[in-house]
């Protein structure tokens, strides 16, 4: 819709081909409905891509204040909260796609919805023509904005991927990213299944630390989820994509410097009772209760009678757990994808392609993803303002 509504403005006759039976139904999951469209704390390890200095050197041609101003021109006036995540003040996603559509319909956007593109053939004389299963389309210029094979429900089939390989594009393999992380330990995660806990999180490849994120990490029957998480989980994908040892260590304690010491001085200042006492205001009960059985340890233990060496085990078990990666969620469950229409044959400053005249891309169906925060959104704002600009 961005690109649509900017080559409309910049005098070109535009036509929106959406295969669902109505444009932008992804954007209503954003921000958990209330669509953080943008950040203002926008550096570059916020985005990720094979050619590293393609991200920003589009988003300095349109950034989050462009964004703020453009959204702002549209009646969508920013509520900012802490830490730069701009959302609509109406705390709607809808407020966001239905200003997009307005725009459109002010632009004279054609909108056609429940059409399938089939194919796409190059003309001799220059342009396209886009076969669909409706009619066909002749045009000058053609953008595939057709996204990834992330949340495929919304509409984000892959299909677009096809299309620009038949083009003579070069994709680099999408994966799953921003999503949660299946776990071998298959007892602990039923046992703490439920389960929401301030942690550190280390990602580590090979035994060596590769990333590390602190937050809230959602505990399921499955493994570990939560921002933490997905922020290290497009690595993650990648490393076992290629065959790597992947493990997220994590700390269930990040606030407490030397847990054993801490544990310690626990146990001598009150008689617990129990080691499961003792975990009582400390950590939830569930998680506590799994943390004891993955130190070798006994819920209903006299704290008194267990030996400075498994006290010393408690506190690494809780700091400093390993979990096995065996796999990441689907793309289903996950917010955006790795991988993409390859960077390198795409100008950033105006996302044509080098290879096929008058062809431009935007949004996900790009090597390019960001972290949580409205990064994402933010890229399809610019790259869709790139290449409308005809």
């Amino acid at each position: 819709m961005t690109a649509a509504i900017t080559a409309a403005e910049n005098g070109m006759q535009t036509v929106l081909l959406e295969h669902g039976e109505r444009v932008g139904k992804k954007l209503l999951q954003t921000g958990n409905g209330k669509c953080n469209y943008t950040n203002m704390n926008l550096t570059p390890p916020c985005y990720h891509s094979d050619r590293e200095d393609f991200p920003m050197s589009a988003l300095k041609k349109f950034g989050p204040e462009d964004t703020v101003e453009w959204f702002r021109s549209l009646g969508v006036e920013p509520f900012v909260k802490e830490g730069g995540y701009v959302y609509p003040h109406s705390g709607q996603a809808a407020s966001v796609l239905n200003a997009l559509r307005s725009e459109c319909g002010r632009t004279g956007v054609r909108v056609v919805t429940a059409c399938t593109v089939k194919d796409i053939r190059r003309k001799k004389d220059g342009g396209f023509r886009v076969l669909t299963d409706l009619e066909m389309f002749a045009a000058d210029r053609l953008i595939l904005a057709c996204g990834s094979k992330a949340s495929p429900g919304t509409g984000s089939d892959g299909s677009g991927f096809a299309l620009a390989e038949k083009l003579g594009h070069r994709i680099v393999e999408p994966l799953p990213a921003l999503c949660g992380l299946y776990c071998a330990e298959k007892e602990f995660f039923r046992s703490a299944a439920g389960v929401r806990v301030n942690a550190s999180v280390r990602l580590m490849l090979e035994n060596r630390e590769v990333e590390r994120e602190e937050g809230e990490v959602q505990l399921t029957s499955y493994g570990l989820s939560g921002i933490p998480v997905f922020q290290v989980s497009r690595t993650a994908s990648r490393a076992l994509h290629v065959g790597r040892r992947v493990e997220a260590e994590v700390n269930f304690l990040p606030d407490f410097p030397d847990a054993a010491e801490y544990l310690k001085k626990r146990i001598s200042a009150r008689d617990y009772g129990s080691l499961e006492a003792l975990g009582n205001g400390l950590l939830n009960k569930s998680l506590w209760n799994a943390l004891l059985r993955d130190a070798g340890l006994k819920p209903g233990t006299d704290p008194g009678k267990i030996t400075e060496k498994e006290v010393e085990k408690l506190a690494e078990t809780v700091t400093a757990s390993r979990f096995r990666i065996i796999r990441t969620a689907g793309f289903d469950q996950a917010q955006c994808c790795t991988g993409g229409v390859d960077v390198r044959d795409v100008d950033p400053e105006t996302m044509e392609s080098r290879l096929v005249p008058g062809l431009r891309f935007a949004g996900e169906i790009l090597d390019v993803d960001g972290i949580c925060g409205g990064y994402n959104l933010q890229w399809c704002w610019t790259s869709g303002k790139l290449a409308g600009r005809v």
